[in-house]
């Protein structure tokens, strides 16, 4: 039997919650939905690494099409670009000339863009302070190489994939430590087990919390309630492989390790 297509059906149906469908008419709809309960969100496409420019090409028009669109529907929303997908791997300059495309496109319409540079030095970015509009995603791990950068940008988010706490309100300290100097201080993929020690926190009002698409609505009404700034990150796209392996919520994955095994178990017998 073919592997690859159960994996694949498998862990589909447990993230599809988690991703507003493959349009860009799904996201959209999704984002009003969310709007109409008071909350901002963050649009992202979800597309492999550009590694051909035309790839990369027609990337970049989704996303110029995608801040159009969210601004003429009069949507409360960001755009969250990776410069991966804009072609990182054929080239910086590359890229960073796709984003500047997508960067006038915003600033054309008002709509403020997440740039999601991981893996690049801090140096190949000097550009995005002077862009205005546009803010750093960053990992929790790699917040001190890009704490200039940041502090010039204004807006961050910090991401915590992979966090392990080393201590008691680690995220707490590092938010503590990383909001100052910046306007807009994002806390995102946050643990389930570190989130009531953010909301008992001084910092709750100061930062924002940024939950993924299909989040238990009542944690995240939970989290309003006690005076946080939610928001909600919304993936829509037919490559939702790399997002689902990257962002299933927790467990997710040891739940997709257990269904393959009682898979394996039912073809051995």
């Amino acid at each position: 039997m073919d592997r690859e297509p159960i994996v694949e059906r498998i862990i589909h149906r447990l993230v599809r919650k988690h991703i507003a469908g493959t349009t860009m008419e799904s996201a959209l709809d999704a984002a009003k939905e969310l709007n109409d309960r008071n909350l901002s969100v963050s649009l992202t496409f979800l597309s492999a690494n550009a590694t051909e420019k035309a790839k990369a090409k027609y990337i970049t028009t989704t996303y110029s099409e995608l801040v159009r669109r969210v601004a003429r529907m009069g949507i409360k929303a960001g755009v969250h670009v990776g410069l991966d997908q804009l072609g990182s791997a054929i080239g910086t300059d590359f890229a960073m000339d796709n984003f500047r495309e997508i960067w006038g496109v915003g600033n054309k319409y008002g709509v403020f863009l997440w740039l999601d540079a991981d893996g690049l030095a801090a140096s190949e970015l000097s550009a995005v302070p002077k862009m205005g509009g546009v803010g750093l995603v960053v990992r929790h791990d790699k917040a001190h190489e890009y704490a200039k950068i940041g502090e010039k940008v204004g807006h961050v988010k910090l991401a915590f994939r992979d966090y392990a706490p080393k201590e008691k309100n680690g995220i707490v300290k590092m938010a503590e430590a990383a909001r100052k100097g910046l306007q807009d201080l994002v806390l995102c993929e946050v643990p389930d087990g570190e989130l009531s020690g953010i909301l008992k926190s001084k910092i709750k009002s100061d930062v924002g919390l940024e939950f993924g698409y299909g989040y238990s609505d009542k944690k995240m009404a939970a989290a309003v309630k006690r005076g946080a700034k939610v928001s909600v990150l919304v993936p829509f796209g037919k490559d939702w492989i790399k997002y689902a392996m990257n962002s299933a919520p927790e467990g997710y994955m040891r739940f997709v390790a257990g269904r393959l095994l009682k898979e394996g178990e039912l073809d051995d017998a």
